[in-house]
């Protein structure tokens, strides 16, 4: 990691997260009472964090000096006291490096109370995470085949007259018997409801002739699967198999395009020329996909402007759609992996118009 941290910043703070998990091992969600781990370039890791959180940092971070307090009306500045500790004893040189996107200003208030010169390390971080390894992505792997077995079955179960929340129900209690984690992702519409391209999971009534769009994912080990398949309920309106075939076009030459060296915003750019010359352009509203692992999303983000290129371990997905609002909309979902000679696509269920 440090290799790519600007030179100016010799220690980085990390609260509760991802890249903590990332790079420590050390899994805890965050909380009001603030825990802090500081990796430094060079020397053992400290880390600031009530005492009752000891035994988990003690078997991640054997080899971390600590900074403990106790229980208080105010945390953070209990979690100050403790800092302050750590600042008497360490060389601490300024600027301290933080990941923006998950510090929060309570963990700021902590260790840079004073406007103290702090440097965003996100994209030093998002470089390396970026860079899925055999291990990583053979959790990928396990995630996608696991939600689209579940999917496989849930499908089968759909009908006129269940509901929208009926059919995430049976997704979740089939992710609860699987070797998941959890449910990491999830939303389902119908009907009109799929001309939302961001919505959540409603109460809306499966009718024949609608289709059901299902984004869903599970986490396994630590890392997501993240695809979106639309199906339709006996035969849907001539249009939306239009914008079906459109969406699975754009989908197909997006895919195509994923290997080493070509740059994020072609990947976006080849379904959105799909879309455009079908004359839906309005109607996709999105860029066409986001880097996958510890997070849901993260980078590299496949959107116009990002002129950033693909490169072998980068795992994304690819997701275009079609939103046509009072008909309905489109879209199709897969997780990618880049290789070395170009690039495989994990999910692997029919892209095809499934009439169920």
């Amino acid at each position: 990691m440090f290799k790519t941290l600007p030179n100016s910043v010799d220690v980085v703070s990390l609260s509760p997260g991802e890249t903590l998990r990332y790079f420590t091992g050390l899994q805890m969600h965050k909380s009001e009472r603030p825990t802090i781990v500081f990796l430094f370039r060079d020397g053992d890791p400290a880390v600031v964090h009530p005492v009752l959180e000891g035994d988990r940092i003690e078997a991640a971070l054997p080899d971390a000096t600590r900074y403990t307090y106790g229980d208080a009306t105010d945390p953070v500045e209990a979690a100050g006291k403790a800092f302050g500790e750590l600042k008497d004893t360490r060389s601490l040189s300024e600027p301290v490096g933080a990941e923006f996107r998950s510090t929060r200003l309570l963990e700021q208030e902590v260790f840079a109370p004073q406007d103290e010169d702090v440097v965003d390390i996100e994209k030093a971080v998002s470089a390396v995470r970026a860079r899925k390894d055999e291990h990583e992505i053979e959790q990928m792997r396990t995630a996608v085949e696991i939600i689209e077995e579940i999917l496989d079955e849930v499908f089968e179960l759909i009908e006129p007259g269940m509901s929208e929340t009926d059919v995430e129900t049976e997704i979740k209690k089939r992710v609860i018997e699987s070797d998941a984690e959890e449910y990491g992702v999830g939303i389902v519409t119908s009907g009109e409801r799929t001309a939302h391209a961001h919505a959540n999971t409603g109460s809306r009534t499966i009718e024949t002739g609608d289709l059901v769009m299902i984004d869903a994912g599970v986490v396994h080990n630590g890392y997501y699967s993240d695809i979106t398949r639309t199906v339709a309920v006996d035969d849907p309106d001539s249009e939306l198999v239009e914008i079906y075939e459109v969406v699975r076009q754009a989908a197909s030459a997006a895919r195509d395009r994923v290997e080493p060296g070509v740059e994020f915003q072609e990947i976006d750019r080849a379904a959105r020329s799909v879309i455009e010359d079908a004359g839906y352009s309005e109607y996709f509203p999105h860029r066409v996909g986001h880097g996958l692992g510890l997070e849901g999303h993260e980078p590299p983000y496949l959107v116009e402007g990002n002129e950033g290129t693909l490169e072998p371990g980068h795992a994304v997905t690819v997701e275009p759609g079609v939103y046509v609002p009072e008909l309905g909309g489109v879209r199709i979902e897969d997780d990618i992996v880049v290789t070395e000679q170009g690039s495989e696509t994990l999910s692997t269920s029919s892209r095809e118009l499934r009439k169920l």
